[in-house]
């Protein structure tokens, strides 16, 4: 990156946050923190009112606002994309505030560039799975905004056998694992940290009691609901079946995938139902075998059973 682009990513920073690192923008930019130093005096001598604050990082003038700042194309793109995403796999409520936003970006381009999204706006599709549930109209802002409050929200929820449950959460983050969006959260009925389907939440509201505890950050949560809601699955299969049933897989919990000395490929899983997996290693028996636990190859056992009654 040249020194003008970087200069003017520079300003998109300070545009875009409260506070910009030099020792963040020296690491993101790859350049020694003098050069950092020298781009944001370029900018200060251009009449940009930035100020610095040592041990603090750079910041506008409060009140400053900066023009619009012209996208080029590919960026543009980019934010078409996220919006034909963000259409399909959130709720009504956040989907309509990213169209307020992009009209907003949409105004801020050239008329040339507004015709070039016009124009390439039917040739990007995402398509939402049919097996996927409806979620609440608002569910992903009511979780951030309680998030954002530290408040605890009430849920009424229903599992994937069907049994419904009110909890009381202390939400620490949401994550999108394809094709379902999950809410990793503080339960006071478990006393555990635990992930909850957002599609299964049937109802939400935010309480006026705080949360109780300081909570760890999202990324440290993975796999903490294993114990108690996720069970490890290992099938070994095929190189065909394992590449021609990719996506299924990936939508049944398939978390790794490595190859044996004997040639076939050993995946592992972490599930919340077996029968799926039951299901599926059975149709698929010539080929594959479960390997545990022992309860799936029961399931198997039972499904054998009940076809030739």
């Amino acid at each position: 990156m040249n020194r003008l682009d970087r200069i003017s990513a520079l300003l998109v920073q300070l545009q875009s946050r409260p506070v910009v690192r030099a020792s963040e923008m020296a690491e993101r930019f790859e350049v020694s923190l003098r050069t950092i130093y020298r781009d944001m005096h370029t900018l200060s001598e251009a009449g940009v009112p930035i100020c610095g604050n040592s041990g603090i990082g750079y910041s506008l003038v409060e009140g400053y606002r900066l023009p619009s700042l012209m996208f080029s194309k590919e960026e543009a793109m980019a934010f078409l994309t996220a919006e034909k995403i963000i259409e399909q796999l959130t709720d009504a409520q956040n989907s309509n505030y990213f169209r307020q936003g992009m009209d907003k970006i949409r105004a801020a381009l050239r008329a040339v560039d507004k015709q070039y999204l016009h124009d390439m706006g039917d040739t990007i599709a995402v398509y939402k799975s049919k097996k996927t549930r409806e979620s609440l109209p608002n569910l992903l802002q009511t979780i951030l905004s309680s998030i954002n409050d530290k408040l605890i929200v009430e849920i009424d929820y229903t599992n994937v056998d069907e049994n419904k449950s009110k909890r009381a959460l202390e939400a620490v983050g949401i994550t999108y694992t394809h094709p379902n969006w999950y809410l990793a959260a503080w339960c006071h009925l478990r006393e555990k940290y635990r992930i909850f389907r957002l599609d299964r939440i049937d109802n939400i509201k935010i309480t006026a009691d705080k949360h109780t505890k300081i909570h760890p950050p999202l990324e440290s949560l993975a796999g903490e609901d294993s114990p108690g809601c996720l069970k490890e699955v290992i099938i070994h299969t095929s190189k065909e079946v394992s590449r021609y049933s990719a996506d299924r897989c990936y939508y049944m919990g398939l978390t790794e995938e490595k190859e044996l000395e004997n040639g076939k490929i050993e995946q592992t899983y972490m599930a919340y139902s077996f029968e799926p997996l039951a299901r599926w290693a059975l149709a698929n028996a010539d080929t594959t075998t479960v390997v545990s636990p022992a309860e799936v190859k029961d399931i198997i056992k039972q499904i054998i059973k009940n076809s030739d009654l």
